[in-house]
């Protein structure tokens, strides 16, 4: 059960922009092929596509302009269709247009503090067409956003009233590429190129200007740039790949003809019967001789709600896995934590959806910490956490559970990016959450492993600077926090990773796919393979010694995860 999302990327871009209020919507253009008719839309979503139309009706009398080089600009009519503002085009419209849309959305008052909202959007021909800066654009917004390509990359270029900006927070997303990043003193920023297909790219610049609209005071003035890119196939990139891969096939087939290569690492398409739902960002541990699972996210992109969210404990029989079971219910969560110890399982922390599917996120972290005794079936309620977390992870290392990274979603109001970490004695007679010394960092989407009579917090997302390959370790002997060795490539590869230890080696499974481990004097991250199915918020979970199972997750470019995979490391 292999469930293919529909432009899966954009639960990527969500996850990775998440944000800092559940309300995560801003205006797009975007311009539609002659097949579909030839038209721009007006979308009002998280991504460059379309969203519950019924946001439109928010906002009122947006103004669109057609740009053309050599031509003047000519204001284009919208009119409400089945999930956007659209303007069809006529005629004359060549390829190389480009549509502006500047409005302003109106006073907000969130977390205390009141601010201006304004939205710049902007869409136009392919990434690489010299239209982009033929026809000034800025003119008509304040917040511009300029593409371009440099070495096979993505370049953005991020203008204030036709200036560079420096230290702009920009991200995009697009077909197998995610990223988030700030502007250097050029106003730039470079992405991956992915595969070919509509990018998302957007920008925020706060200006520190108070003022008053309608008679409602704001303190300052929140601007917002999207770009809806067009972004073809990179020619050059494939025929070196495919090049690259016809000359490892030769040498793969040459070297097999002599000699047998001997590997550290293999996958397998397991015989463990399929999740009962496709799932991401779920607990999961092995107790015994059984794999459970709990909670997590059931959905489509950007689509998050109550009954979207897992609220059973499952578990499959690793010895004779004939079917899951369903053991008990419990409330609905995802970005939670679970471990085994001592018998038993524990269950921290996570998020709710208060919404109902289709309404406006309502999203709210949760304290709760509960234990599940197999012999009786039964959770109970242990200590709550000192704060609201999800997004985080949880590791025992002795008899102590330990909680680091994540952060506190609060409904309307700003998210909160803890910079604590906590351990609770579960061998006490009255446990209770104690703080460890202040972390060093503020990551969530990271992962957390015991080793070596250490923890490691792996990876992860940042509040600035976007996704971080970054390694602390917490030494409970010393009581102190240092910086391990970071993991190899890209920013990305630290986020929503998995990791665990066996056999006396600590291993990270990443987006990527790469299955990396730590060398033994834990200097350097070190390439075990390639695993078949790259996945992201999954778990990798050990089954027995020197042997994985990877539960759950997702891929950038197939979609949520049913089978389960074995992987045995030597």
């Amino acid at each position: 059960m292999l469930t293919r999302i529909l432009c899966f990327t954009a639960v990527v871009a969500a996850c990775l922009s998440l944000p800092q209020t559940s309300q995560a919507h801003f205006l797009w253009l975007v311009r539609t092929d002659a097949s579909t008719g030839d038209q721009v839309h007006v979308y009002f979503a998280e991504a460059a596509e379309a969203d519950d139309p019924d946001l439109l009706d928010r906002v009122q009398d947006p103004t669109v302009w057609r740009l053309a080089p050599g031509k003047a600009a000519r204001k284009l009519d919208l009119a409400k269709g089945d999930d956007s503002l659209a303007a069809a085009l006529d005629a004359e419209t060549g390829d190389d247009a480009v549509f502006v849309l500047s409005h302003t959305y109106g006073v907000i008052d969130r977390g205390g503090q009141t601010f201006l909202l304004c939205y710049c959007a902007k869409t136009g021909p392919q990434l690489g067409s010299k239209a982009w800066s033929k026809v000034g654009s800025g003119k008509l917004a304040d917040l511009d956003v300029m593409p371009g390509e440099k070495d096979g990359k993505i370049t953005a270029t991020v203008l204030w009233r036709g200036k560079p900006v420096e230290g702009a927070e920009v991200t995009c997303s697009g077909p197998g590429a995610v990223g988030e990043a700030v502007t250097n003193a050029k106003g730039e920023v470079t992405f991956d190129r992915g595969k070919a297909g509509l990018y998302s790219i957007r920008a925020r610049r706060i200006e520190e200007k108070s003022g008053d609209l309608d008679g409602e005071k704001y303190g300052s003035v929140r601007h917002y740039a999207t770009l809806a890119l067009h972004v073809p196939a990179d020619n050059k990139k494939a025929d070196k790949k495919q090049a690259e891969k016809a000359s490892k096939t030769k040498a793969a087939k040459a070297a097999t003809s002599q000699k047998p290569r001997p590997k550290t690492a293999q996958s397998e398409k397991s015989s463990y019967p399929e999740l009962p739902k496709d799932v991401t960002s779920f607990g999961g541990a092995v107790l015994g001789d059984a794999l459970y699972i709990y909670g997590g996210h059931q959905g489509d992109a950007h689509s998050y709600s109550h009954d979207e969210q897992g609220d059973v404990l499952q578990r499959l029989d690793l010895a004779k896995p004939k079917a899951w079971e369903t053991l008990a219910k419990g409330p609905h969560l995802q970005g939670l934590a679970m471990v085994a110890h001592g018998g038993k399982l524990y269950r921290v922390g996570g998020f709710t959806a208060k919404n109902a599917a289709g309404e406006e996120h309502d999203l709210w972290s949760q304290d709760s910490v509960a234990c599940f005794d197999p012999a009786d079936g039964k959770w109970r309620d242990l200590p709550s956490l000192p704060e609201p977390r999800s997004s985080h992870d949880a590791a025992i290392l002795g008899d102590k559970l330990y909680v680091a990274g994540g952060w506190a979603l609060r409904g309307e109001d700003d998210s909160k990016w803890h910079d604590t970490a906590w351990v609770m004695d579960l061998a006490a007679d009255k446990p209770t959450w104690k703080a460890l010394p202040k972390p060093p960092f503020q990551r969530r989407a990271l992962a957390l492993a015991a080793h070596d009579g250490k923890l490691y917090v792996i990876g992860g997302m940042q509040p600035k600077g976007g996704p971080s390959t970054r390694v602390d370790v917490f030494d409970p002997q010393t009581g102190g926090w240092s910086e391990g060795p970071s993991l190899p490539g890209e920013p990305i590869e630290g986020f929503g990773s998995s990791a665990f230890a066996t056999a006396g080696k600590l291993y990270v499974s990443t987006i990527r796919g790469n299955l990396q481990r730590l060398s033994d004097d834990g200097s350097k991250w070190q390439l075990v393979r390639e695993l078949e199915t790259a996945r992201f918020f999954h778990r990798m979970l050990p089954i027995a010694e020197g042997k994985f199972v990877l539960v759950g997750g997702a891929n950038m470019s197939i979609g949520k995860f049913g089978h389960l995979d074995v992987v045995e490391v030597k």
